[in-house]
This record gives C-alpha cells, structure tokens and sequence, in this order.
C-alpha cells in the first residue's frame, strides 16, 4: 500500500510500460513532487501551529483576521495571542468582555467598570486595575486603540487607572505623656475664739491748791 510519504508510482504503472525508462523517470520526477508537497501540507494548517510560526507570518495573519489594534512592535507572544483571539473577539465586538479581553490582551491585568458601578454618566465606562509597566507611550496609543475598536459606537471611556504597589517599611512610633495638675490656693484662716480674763481697776486722785503771795512793805 503506498502513501504520499512512501509514494512508489512505478508499482502502479501496468506492466506494458513498466519497463520503459522515460516513463520511469517521469513517475520518479512525479513521486519526489508528491512528497516535497506532503511535507509542505501542515504549512496551511495556520492557527493551529500558531506557536511554530515565524514572526513575519503572524504579522499576515494579523492582517488577514483584521487585528483592528495589532502593535507591529509588540513581541511575538504577544502578536500571536492578539491573532488567536481575532475571530472570537469580532464575534463579540461591542460588548463589556470584549474589551475587558483586549485590554489583557496588552495588559495582563485590567478590568471593565461600568457606570454604575462608579456613579458615572450613562454609556460611560472606565478601565481599571492595569498593574503593569509602561514602557513608553506608544503601548498606552495601542490601547486606547484597542478599547475604540472594540467597544461599541454609543459607550466612552472615562478613565484609565493605574495599580501600583509599592513596598516597603512603615515604622509607627508613640510618645506616652503624663501630667499632673496642682492648684495653690491663698491659705484661709480659721476664725479663733480666744478665751481671756478682763480686770478692771479705779484709783481716787485729790489735790489740794496752795497759793502764796508776797507782801509788799517799806524798808
């Protein structure tokens, strides 16, 4: 039993022209055609080699499934998981988890806030959450593109937030503080009641008035 790995045309041909040698090199010629074209036949298979793919071939299937937001830039795992989720995503264009998608898609990490779920206006939405690095402006240009492209035409993005965590040491120090109040009043004096002996005493004064006068006279 031949197959295109082990293809051997001489064993079909029928024996009247078996022998002839221009016939045999025709079928040689026909059978290594044969073969070099199985050996190319998993090239066709295209999103599901996607990962054995070179990077210029991703590109074209970047353009063939219409990546509205593909960033030529971008590495290679990044470009190919933009092309493998193309089909799904036009599926479901316009709708909160589509774009909650793309923007993992470039972020890994990001979140859909409706309106009310902020006290927004109606058809507003924010973005939330993206905890990763921005290297330069251009990834925040790919997705803002990629948020236009995929939510739908009435609903407009109100913010893009930023998580950053930051570690490092907290030191809490206390102070214990005591405090005593003393009032000084003026000292008061107790009235005294004093218990004392009273002595009354009385004298009896006479006088008596003497007058002498001289006498006038002649010598």
């Amino acid at each position: 039993m031949n197959d295109l790995q082990n293809l051997n045309l001489i064993e079909l041909l029928p024996t009247s022209i078996a022998s002839d040698e221009t016939i045999r090199n025709i079928c040689n010629a026909i059978a290594e055609k044969l073969q070099t074209i199985n050996e190319k036949a998993e090239l066709v298979l295209l999103l599901p080699r996607l990962d054995q793919l070179p990077e210029t071939l991703v590109d074209e299937l970047a353009w063939q499934y219409h990546v509205d937001f593909y960033d030529y830039a971008a590495d290679i795992n990044k470009k190919r998981a933009l092309v493998r989720k193309a089909i799904d995503w036009h599926r479901r264009k316009g709708t909160p988890a589509a774009v909650e998608e793309v923007c993992t898609a470039v972020f890994k990490s990001a979140k859909v806030y409706e309106n009310w779920e902020y006290g927004g206006k109606p058809y507003h939405f924010q973005v939330r959450m993206i905890s990763e690095g921005i290297p330069d402006k251009s990834v925040l240009d790919n997705l803002y593109r990629a948020i236009k492209e995929s939510k739908n035409v009435r609903s407009w993005l109100d913010a893009l937030s930023f998580d950053r965590q930051i570690a490092g040491s907290l030191f809490v120090g206390g102070v214990y503080s005591s405090m005593r109040k003393v009032e000084i009043f003026p000292s008061q004096i107790k009235p005294q009641i004093l218990n004392i002996n009273n002595y009354f005493g009385a004298a009896i004064y006479v006088h008596k008035g003497v007058e002498v006068t001289c006498q006038t006279g002649q010598i």
